[in-house]
């Protein structure tokens, strides 16, 4: 008899593992999806800095002759040049959409404005001045569950963005 609750134990154990298997794995590839998203997030979100600093140090010296050069030495200041700069630190994430540079004054930084009554040219970065680099991702969430959760656009995508600002040096 001790033989026959043994077997019979066996075979709840699988009988609740196959229950649960399929729930832990949904649940990691929830996880795995999660720190891509986050990994792609925080890469976007250095590249943006690190083009507000480029563009802020560039600055006037856009309209200069000749040209500032850029701070790695990959050749003059220019706005294509500092668009190529942000776009060639992007490992992980395919930019589909080309960053937005904009130059303001402080106050319509302060008031959240820059993108909207701001310039697109670096030849405005005048010292006081604010640049403001602003970028966008629709990031794939790859599982149907997590997009129905997570999703910001119809097509099973989160949209990313990021934002960096910068006071002009030069």
């Amino acid at each position: 008899m001790r033989r026959c609750g043994v077997v019979s134990e066996r075979g709840v154990s699988m009988v609740e593992f196959t229950l649960v298997a399929p729930m832990g794995f949904l649940l990691l590839l929830g996880i795995i999806v999660s720190g891509i998203v986050v990994t792609n997030f925080v890469q976007l979100t250095n590249a943006a800095r690190d083009g507000a600093r480029i563009a802020a140090i560039c600055g006037s010296g856009v309209s200069m002759t000749p040209p500032t050069p850029m701070p790695d030495g990959s050749g003059p200041c220019s706005d294509t040049a500092i668009v190529s700069y942000i776009t060639s630190h992007l490992v992980a994430v395919p930019l589909a959409s080309r960053p937005q540079i904009f130059v303001c004054s402080a106050t319509e930084a302060a008031n959240g404005t820059c993108s909207s009554a701001g310039t697109q040219s670096l030849a405005d970065c005048q010292p006081g001045r604010i640049v403001e680099v602003d970028m966008t991702y629709d990031q794939p969430l790859y599982l149907p569950l997590v997009s129905n959760l997570f999703e910001t656009n119809p097509n099973g995508t989160r949209t990313l963005t990021a934002s960096a600002q910068a006071t002009c040096e030069q």
